[in-house]
């Protein structure tokens, strides 16, 4: 009995970290009757975070796309080169975002450490 209960309470913290993966906050309040569920429930969370993971990779594939057309737009818009167009984006960027490339990835839906690759 104690084995299972320390099972069931893996599993428990085990879906609560999951479930931020796929919705931003631990599901502290989780709590299965057996280990059996709190299995069936892992199951039904990873699937749910595989389907999230297509999301976001999707929602990534095309902030690249828009931000690589933006970054030609100012090449031909007269920035001669891509470090140049770079600058000048990242420069005009709005408040905190204005020269930090990190920051200016995470608002507009870049890859961490894309101007780095």
């Amino acid at each position: 009995m104690n084995e299972q209960l320390t099972e069931l309470q893996e599993l428990e913290m085990l879906y609560c970290e999951m479930y931020k993966d796929v919705y931003g906050v631990k599901a502290r309040w989780y709590r299965a009757d057996s280990v059996e569920q709190a299995r069936k429930d892992l199951d039904l969370l990873q699937e749910c975070l595989r389907e999230e993971t297509k999301r976001e990779e999707a929602a990534q594939a095309k902030a690249i796309e828009e931000f690589e057309a933006t970054v030609q737009h100012a090449i031909e818009f007269g920035a001669g080169d891509r470090e140049t167009a770079l600058r000048w984006l990242i420069d005009d960027a709005p408040g905190e975002a204005c020269g930090d490339r990190e920051y200016f990835c995470f608002l507009n839906g870049l890859p961490y450490g894309y101007f780095n690759r």
